[in-house]
C-alpha cells in the first residue's frame, strides 16, 4: 500500500469525526458508499462482542446509508427527543493499522469521543475498523464497525457519540 493511499484513509476518518462534531451531516453522509453498513456490537461478556446484527443485540446497526440518512432526518428535525438538544462533541481518532483486504483499504483506529450535553460531560472510547472503497470521487466508507469499550452508557448513545 503506499504511503499516499494510507495518508488519505487518516485522512478521511479525521475528516468524518470534524463533520460529526459540526453537524455537517450531508457531508458525512457523502462519505458513505450508498450500500454502507453501520454497526455497533455489543459486548457479550467481558471479553466476547455479538458477531451476528441480524439474529443478536446491537448499540446500533444500519445495513446501508439509507438508515444513515434516515437518523439524520430525525436528528434535523427534532424528532429524536432523547437527543434534543444535540450534545457538543469533540472526536478523536489514532489510525493504528492499515492493509488491503480483496481491494478494500482496511484501516483500524482507536477512538475517542467527548461530549457535552444538559450540564453533563462524557467520554465514549473505544476501537473501530473502516472498510475503504476507491471510487471516482476517491476513498468512501464501505463498511464501520466501532466497538465501544465504556462499561456503562449513561444516556443516548448515537451516531455522532462515536
Amino acid at each position: 500500500m503506499s504511503r499516499e493511499l494510507h495518508l488519505a484513509a487518516c485522512e478521511l476518518i479525521a475528516l468524518e469525526g470534524w463533520l460529526l462534531d459540526r453537524r455537517l451531516w450531508d457531508e458525512w453522509l457523502a462519505l458513505y458508499l450508498e450500500e454502507a453498513e453501520y454497526w455497533l456490537p455489543c459486548w457479550d461478556g467481558e471479553h466476547a462482542l455479538t458477531n451476528n446484527p441480524s439474529t443478536e443485540l446491537s448499540l446500533i446497526y444500519y445495513q446501508s446509508r439509507a438508515g444513515l440518512e434516515d437518523r439524520v432526518f430525525r436528528l434535523r428535525t427534532g424528532r429524536s427527543l432523547a437527543s434534543t438538544p444535540l450534545p457538543r462533541t469533540c472526536h478523536l481518532n489514532q489510525v493504528t493499522r492499515s492493509t488491503v483486504d480483496e481491494g478494500d483499504l482496511v484501516v483500524e483506529s482507536n477512538w475517542t469521543t467527548h461530549s457535552f450535553r444538559l450540564n453533563q460531560q462524557h467520554c465514549f472510547f473505544g476501537q473501530q475498523t473502516h472498510r475503504l472503497r476507491s471510487t471516482s470521487d476517491g476513498l468512501k466508507i464501505a463498511k464501520r464497525t466501532v466497538i465501544v469499550a465504556n462499561d456503562l452508557i449513561p444516556n443516548v448513545l448515537d451516531i455522532y457519540s462515536v
